[in-house]
Formats: C-alpha cells, sequence, structure tokens
C-alpha cells in the first residue's frame, strides 16, 4: 500500500502546485499532505477550499486561534479551489480511514452524503454557544435525519451588483436579456445559476429542499427556465467559463455592468481601487429566489482530537470570529446578532484597499438579509454530487443546444426526468 500512497500524495501535490502556477493563488500547502497519517501531528487540522477573502481573513483567523492556544495549534490545510475538488478529495481521504483532518469546511450541499456515509461526528452542547443566536435556516443545513453534524459558519447568498450608472433591471426576464456576468463553468457555480434561473423566470420552486424524484411536468418547468437563461445577452455567454473569480473581473474591469455573485464579491469590490463604491447590490429581480449556499464546521469521525476540534469550532463560530470575517473579509454571517453589529474591521490587518463606510456596510447588511429571507436549498440528498453532475451536464446540453450552429440537441421532458430520478438514486446517467 506504501507506493501508491505515495503516488497518490504525489499526485495531489503536483496538481496543486500546477493550480498555484496558473492561477496565481497563494496557497497552504507546507502542512501534512492528503491521506497523511492518522493522529501523530501535533495540534489540529482544518480542511478546506481556497480562502479567496482580501488579506486570506479565514487564515488570519485561524492565526488567532493559536495564538490564545499554543499548546494546541491549528493548521489551517486549503484542499482545492473548486468546491467540487474539494469534496471529491476529503470524502476520498475519510473513505480510506485517514485520521489527517480534524475539522472540515463542509458546503451545505454535501452534509447529507457525509452524514450518512458516517464521516461527521454529531455535535456536543460544548461545540456550539448560543444555538438560538444561529439564523434557523442555516441550522437545518447541518442537520440530517434529526441529528446535528455541523455548525454553520458562513452562509451565502446569490446577489446582484449594478455598475453606477447602470439601470438595475426591473425583473428577471429583464436581467437576462441585458446579459450580465455569473458563473456558469462547469462545477457547483453553474448548478446554482441554472437553479435561481429557473425559479426566478418560472415562478416555481422545483428541485428545492427534499428530492427523490422529478416528473415531466418538473422537467417541462427545468427546461423553460434553462431555454430562458441560454437566450441571455452576450455578457451571459462570455460567462460560459467563469467561476466566481471570472465573473469579479468581468465586472470590475468594466467588461460588465451587471453582476450575479456571493456576498464576499461586495469587500472584494469595495477594495478593488477600479471600482471602490461605485456600485450598488441588490437582491436578485423578480421574485429575489436564491440558492442558498454556505459552509459548515464539523468535526471528522475519524479524528484523535475530537475535544479540541469541537473547541476549535465553537471559536470559529462565534459572534466575534464571524463579526471579523464579515466585516474584513465578506463572508455572510450565520449568527443574527452579527448583521446588527455596527463595529467595523478595527485593528485587524487589512491592506487591500479600503473598507466601506460604515453606512454603506449597513446597507449591505440589510440588502443581504433580505436575500437570505428569499434563499431556498438546493435537492437534499445523500446523492446531492451525483445530483449537481448529472443536472450540470444537462444545463450544458441545453446551453449548447442555442449556439449557432447548435452543438447539441436539447434533451426530451421525459429524458431529462428520468435521468435526474437516477441521479437523486445516486445512478450515473447523461442527458
Amino acid at each position: 500500500m506504501a507506493a501508491p500512497r505515495r503516488r497518490i500524495v504525489a499526485s495531489v501535490v503536483a496538481f496543486a502546485v500546477a493550480l498555484v502556477l496558473l492561477q496565481g493563488i497563494r496557497w497552504s500547502l507546507a502542512y501534512h499532505p492528503l491521506f497523511h497519517g492518522c493522529g501523530e501531528h501535533r495540534g489540529l487540522t482544518i480542511a478546506a477550499d481556497v480562502d479567496v477573502s482580501p488579506d486570506f481573513q479565514r487564515r488570519a483567523l485561524v492565526e488567532d486561534w493559536n495564538r490564545l492556544h499554543p499548546k494546541q495549534p491549528a493548521t489551517l490545510i486549503e484542499v482545492a479551489r473548486s468546491t467540487d475538488t474539494t469534496r471529491s478529495q476529503l470524502a476520498a481521504a475519510l473513505e480510506s480511514g485517514s485520521c489527517a483532518y480534524d475539522v472540515l469546511l463542509v458546503d451545505v450541499a454535501w452534509l447529507p452524503e457525509y452524514a450518512r456515509r458516517g464521516f461527521l461526528a454529531p455535535v456536543r452542547d460544548a461545540w456550539m454557544d448560543d444555538p438560538s443566536d444561529f439564523l434557523p435556516s442555516t441550522m437545518r443545513t447541518g442537520q440530517w435525519k434529526g441529528e446535528q453534524y455541523a455548525v454553520p459558519w458562513f452562509t451565502d447568498a446569490g446577489l446582484l451588483y449594478v455598475r453606477k450608472g447602470t439601470k438595475a433591471p426591473g425583473s428577471f426576464d429583464e436581467l437576462l436579456k441585458d446579459g450580465y456576468a455569473t458563473q456558469l463553468a462547469d462545477y457547483e457555480g453553474l448548478t446554482a445559476n441554472a437553479l435561481e434561473a429557473i425559479w426566478n423566470s418560472t415562478g416555481e420552486l422545483v428541485l428545492s429542499d427534499a428530492v427523490d424524484k422529478v416528473d415531466e411536468r418538473t422537467a417541462r418547468v427545468v427546461l423553460t427556465g434553462l431555454d430562458r437563461l441560454a437566450q441571455g445577452g452576450p455578457a451571459l455567454a462570455a460567462s460560459r467559463d467563469s467561476m466566481e473569480d471570472g465573473a469579479l473581473k468581468a465586472f470590475a474591469s468594466g467588461q460588465a455592468t451587471l453582476m450575479r455573485n456571493w456576498p464576499y464579491a461586495f469587500r472584494a469590490l469595495t477594495a478593488d481601487p477600479r471600482v471602490g463604491n461605485g456600485f450598488d447590490v441588490r437582491p436578485l429581480p423578480s421574485r429575489g429566489y436564491t440558492v442558498l449556499g454556505g459552509w459548515d464546521l464539523a468535526v471528522s469521525a475519524r479524528s484523535k482530537h475530537q475535544a479540541g476540534a469541537g473547541e476549535l469550532v465553537d471559536f470559529l463560530t462565534s459572534r466575534d470570529s464571524q463579526h471579523t470575517l464579515f466585516v474584513c473579509g465578506g463572508f455572510t454571517p450565520t449568527r443574527s446578532s452579527v448583521f446588527d453589529d455596527t463595529r467595523l474591521c478595527g485593528d485587524r490587518k487589512y491592506s487591500s484597499g479600503e473598507l466601506p463606510p460604515a453606512d454603506r456596510f449597513a446597507r449591505f447588511a440589510g440588502t443581504l438579509k433580505t436575500a437570505l429571507f428569499q434563499a431556498r436549498p438546493r435537492p437534499v440528498t445523500p446523492y446531492y454530487a451525483q445530483f449537481s453532475e448529472t443536472f450540470r451536464g444537462c444545463v450544458e446540453q441545453v446551453l449548447d443546444a442555442h449556439d449557432v450552429p447548435p452543438r447539441a440537441r436539447e434533451p426530451s421532458a421525459a429524458t431529462l426526468a428520468k435521468v435526474l430520478t437516477a441521479a437523486l438514486k445516486g445512478e450515473h446517467r447523461s442527458c
């Protein structure tokens, strides 16, 4: 087993280094590699995706913990830039029985899968201070079959960013006609954007919450929404290869004057000298339905340091920690009290541009709360990864069918219903 394990580790490290060179992202790779060991390391380890916040506020928060807990320091391991790659690599490590990770940053869509597969330890009372302060919708993201397996750290909702001097669209159909920068590359962002287009253009909240099958009527609603998405303007067409950072670059450079993105973009744009305060933030137009995103913190069932890991989770999800992440890094809090906290970034090290004025930040917080009220979950299923991969393939086929000349044939409602129902059962199908 030693040789295959070394090859796996070498492949992972090579992949990470290649991404660093290609993307220019500061990555934290001076750690125990993937699949390494089982409890012999000193301190705690946190497995997460890459921190994209201004001045890496998640990393700074871990450094705060280390100053307060020098005998049990924490190491932040940034597994991958993509949420999909992070999920697959963590699942592979946990399935192998690896104890390398103590705390896991879990996308809310993964929670049912991880809980069903026995990867997560149930939350103990000591790991979560004042549960009543958490937004109820975020608390539910950490639950599976009546058990709490994770503590909400930061949540997410789609927002519309509008350049000053640009008329904000009054409806989602108008937004689609105008075209906007968004996330349509083949990863989880495409699933979120497609669901929002379906919900807002049709007014029907299909493929949300507990879903175990898709009938032909639902499939027809899905295809109607996707057809409208496919008919979007040129800025939308340019987003076919974009993730969050690509949409942000298009908006900041002026290539697009409308953008759908997550709340973190507010801080990133304010810090960008090309933009500063020259934009407004609104909920998505018309009905304002948006995907409820976010990430929860869980203790690995494989961890040899569960008590210490639980203390670290409690620290990272505390009011002060969430406030710091919100005002300094743009991460949406899961605690209700943080939205009303008027303190700004304080003496936290911050070098990336200007911080927003207090009144502007307060308006942004209000907009964000409105968006969260309209946020809806993606399908809640332990086979979500299979569903999302299958769904994205079908979405791309519809988008390709609208190309000139078309590169694919649009699936029928019967085919879509059959394929998505199979995916919700964990089966591999394609449109």
